[in-house]
């Protein structure tokens, strides 16, 4: 009796968990891509040059592939997301696996893999900014052209 009660607790929790966050080709970030155009700290911003923008990119693929441009190094994670509300929402990044080349200063590619520990997530009415927050950073992001 036991091991029944147990195996129907398992899939209580699992539907419960499933709705909570989305599938990611259902997501209105599945096939968008974006250009990191700044990073916060607790007081501190820094702004990267259209430059530095175009070597600092992540994409949300359909079904939950994150590919990363972190300067001169590529990445790859997966990624899911509960649905937007008012623009705001839960997101979830894995562990980030990349290319570990020497790029020229400056390079924000290793502050970009920082990603893996992202919680929470937001864009703008227009869909042309997503910032992206970690308890230690705030990422902010341009739609890629």
């Amino acid at each position: 009796m036991k091991p029944v009660s147990v195996l129907a607790a398992a899939a209580t929790a699992t539907l419960a968990l499933g709705g909570c966050m989305t599938i990611p080709d259902s997501h209105p970030l599945a096939g968008t891509e974006w250009q990191l155009t700044a990073i916060d700290t607790s007081g501190s911003t820094t702004t990267l040059t259209p430059a530095l923008q175009r070597r600092h990119t992540i994409a949300f693929a359909d079904g939950g592939e994150l590919q990363l441009q972190l300067d001169c190094n590529r990445g790859r994670s997966t990624w899911t997301a509960g649905q937007p509300a008012n623009g705001a929402g839960q997101i979830s990044i894995g562990p980030i696996a990349g290319t570990r080349m020497a790029c020229p200063a400056p390079s924000f590619g290793n502050d970009l893999a920082g990603l893996s520990d992202a919680e929470r997530f937001t864009t703008t009415l227009d869909g042309r900014q997503l910032v992206i927050e970690t308890p230690g950073l705030r990422y902010t992001f341009a739609a890629a052209e």
